[in-house]
Parts: structure tokens; C-alpha cells; sequence
């Protein structure tokens, strides 16, 4: 989904999108089912990029795995990025109102992310083989979320823009919040219409224009996303 966004910033910012094991180009990969784990792996695979400004945008799980990556790069001494992006996640240090559902059967399993998330497009509901392709990853992404267990750290030293969808049964409001905690510096807050996925939907154009402004505001030179 990360594609298009490409399109809507002007040439000196590049957008580029990380793939997970387990996903797309990367689907015969095993997925990784432990968070740190994955944002080191991030790190060290994004590491030589990192001789330009830069920005880490992150939805659902991505915002605790971008979160982790910026904390996982102050610990290694390298660069850090001059602001950091959250979407449609509680703050890291919340407990969860639910109950884990990684371990649950194939069936029901698709039951409870569409109860909690509506993730699944209905093309691949339809779809079994298409779904049973894609269900691996899906499970790895629900490890690690339910398996990951905040430390307690300094706040990170750069600004935190925290976003989500206003209808979003599973993130409202009053977990979102708490992000301002995570940063010593600027904090913003700000939901746009729709549920879990808003940033796919109408809002989508909202979503990049407030990202873009900031970027822009942020008088880094070149940079990227």
C-alpha cells in the first residue's frame, strides 16, 4: 500500500518500504515472530541508508516495530531519524484489553482478525489457497505483537506524530494519547475518518498531506520516508 505514497511527495523525498520476511517479494521466507528481533534485523538492513536525512513512518504493528527500530538504533549508535510516525496502535508500554489470538486454529483465527481488524480484503477470503498462502505471516505479526514486552527506556530524543482512524473500534482515542510519553521532544495527535485501515481509504490524501507538511516543516534537506 506503500507504493502510491510516492506519488504524492515531491522528488526529493523518497519513499521506501520495507518487506518483512514472509510478505510479498519475501514470501518464502520465514517470518520472524519476536519484535526486537525483527527491528534489529530492520536496522541492520537499513543501516547503510542512513547517511541522509530520514523519517520512519509505521501502521498497526508497524508503529511499534518503527518505535523499536529507533531505540534499537540509539542503542548501536547510529543515526536517528529527525521524526518519527505512528499509526493505529496503542502506545508500546499499554496493556491489552484482549486476549491472544495467535495461537488460535486457521479458522478461527480469520473469525477474530476480521472481528478486530477487518485486515482481510474479501478477495482472499474467497480464496483458500490464496488465504492459507497468507495466513503464516498474519500469525507471525500476531506473535509478535502478543509476545512483545515494552522496557522502559529515555524517551526518544525526536518529535512523534501519532495518527488513527476515528472510527477504530480497537485504537480509540485514549490510546493513542499516551504515545506523547515515548518522546522527549514535540508531540501531535490527530485522527482522521475511518477504522484500522482509514490510511487505505478516502483519508489516505489527508493522512500524506499532514505527513508531507511536516516533512517539509522539518527544513532537513533531502530526506526520506
Amino acid at each position: 500500500m506503500y507504493r502510491v505514497w510516492a506519488h504524492h511527495f515531491p522528488p526529493e523525498v523518497e519513499v521506501c518500504a520495507i518487506s518483512l520476511p514472509g510478505r510479498e517479494m519475501l514470501l518464502r521466507e520465514r517470518p520472524v515472530l519476536d519484535l526486537e528481533q525483527l527491528a534489529a534485523e530492520v536496522v541492520r538492513q537499513i543501516a547503510p541508508e542512513l547517511d541522509r536525512p530520514f523519517a520512519l513512518f509505521g501502521h498497526s504493528m508497524g508503529s511499534w516495530l518503527a518505535f523499536e527500530v529507533v531505540r534499537e538504533l540509539r542503542r548501536t549508535g547510529q543515526p536517528l531519524p529527525f521524526h518519527l510516525f505512528v499509526s493505529g496502535r496503542r502506545a508500546p508500554h499499554l496493556p491489552s484489553p484482549d486476549a491472544p489470538i495467535h495461537g488460535l486454529d486457521d479458522g478461527q483465527l480469520v473469525i477474530e482478525i476480521q472481528r478486530r481488524y477487518g485486515g482481510i480484503p474479501q478477495a482472499v477470503l474467497s480464496e483458500p489457497e490464496l488465504l492459507a498462502l497468507l495466513l503464516p505471516a498474519l500469525r507471525a505479526d500476531l506473535t509478535a505483537l502478543e509476545t512483545y514486552r515494552f522496557r522502559d527506556e529515555a524517551p526518544l530524543a525526536c518529535p512523534i506524530s501519532c495518527f488513527g482512524g476515528d472510527d477504530d473500534p480497537h485504537v480509540p482515542l485514549a490510546d493513542l494519547e499516551p504515545w506523547r510519553l515515548m518522546t522527549a521532544t514535540a508531540f501531535e495527535l490527530k485522527q482522521f475518518p475511518g477504522a484500522h485501515f482509514y490510511l487505505q481509504d478516502t483519508s489516505r490524501s489527508a493522512l500524506l498531506d499532514v505527513i508531507g507538511k511536516t516533512l517539509h516543516s522539518a527544513d532537513t534537506g533531502v530526506g526520506a520516508t
